[in-house]
């Protein structure tokens, strides 16, 4: 007599957690022999397999699983908000911007519109950010921009420098930015980061390296950014032995990155993605 359809599924998930904690030994075991890549690729599938278990779960009791549709109460959907009314603002020059100074803290998106750099032309005349950032203020319970202090004019300015250090053309680069209510910056990048995975941010683990402020003489033993290995100049970071990945293997990577994450190419696209589901 066969099993139960219940059964074989039991048995089909203590396969699974078997094999976990396989897998988990495993990882332990041979994780430093591994190099970067090859963790990072290993990360994605883990990552698309947590997936596939999260809707299993779905499927298993759909009443649990149910989008709370409208929550303006949620952090998310205040950041939304923020976000929405962020990329309705006209793109400008990045290196106008940072020419007079200006009075606020919030948040900003750069974008590249270049032809220069084969690796970042998918991004060129899309609405995907290269970079999405922050700038918090002085004074956390700021109720004017005076009190929030050139905040952001200053994080605009670091990352101009960077940017003439390591060769690249500024004019190729643009910006949206507002000013936000104090306290907010965080949850509004933390949404917008999730949102475009823009490829200089770290928390994508792409090419992220251009907000590093330098090392001191004593860490230079750290490995070079990826930032920094594909735009070269900064003298903390030449002074730097390693890099952590080569030219080519970001180079790589970022291909890898656009295959699976396509840059937003409209508006309407854009407008689509900011919508409550």
């Amino acid at each position: 007599m066969s099993d139960s359809p219940q059964t074989q599924l039991r048995k089909k998930i203590k396969e699974i957690e078997e094999l976990g904690h396989e897998l988990q030994e495993g990882l332990r075991k041979h994780r430093d022999e591994m190099p970067q890549l090859n963790r990072d690729k290993l990360d994605t599938k883990l990552a698309e397999l947590v997936g596939c278990f999260i809707e299993a779960r779905k499927i298993l009791d759909m009443g649990k699983h149910g989008k709370i549709a409208l929550s303006l109460g949620h952090p998310d959907a205040i950041a939304r908000f923020y976000a929405f009314s962020l990329v309705n603002f006209d793109r400008v020059s990045l290196e106008d911007t940072a020419k007079n100074r200006f009075y606020g803290s919030g948040i900003y998106a750069i974008y590249y519109v270049g032809t220069e750099i084969p690796s970042y032309l998918p991004l060129a005349e899309s609405e995907t950010p290269i970079y999405v950032g922050k700038a918090v203020p002085g004074d956390r319970e700021a109720e004017y921009t005076e009190q929030q202090g050139p905040a952001l004019w200053k994080r605009l300015r670091e990352h101009l420098k960077s940017m003439r250090y390591g060769g690249l053309n500024v004019s190729d680069f643009e910006i949206r930015y507002a000013t936000v209510q104090s306290g907010m910056e965080s949850a509004v990048e933390d949404f917008m980061i999730h949102l475009f995975k823009p490829i200089w941010n770290k928390e994508i683990k792409v090419c992220f390296g251009i907000g590093k402020h330098g090392d001191a003489a004593t860490t230079r033993a750290n490995k070079r950014s990826p930032w920094d290995t594909m735009h070269p100049g900064r003298a903390w970071a030449d002074a730097t032995i390693e890099d952590q990945s080569s030219r080519k293997d970001i180079e790589a990577k970022i291909i890898t990155h656009f295959k699976k994450h396509p840059p937003i190419q409209s508006r309407e696209q854009l407008i689509h993605a900011l919508a409550l589901d």
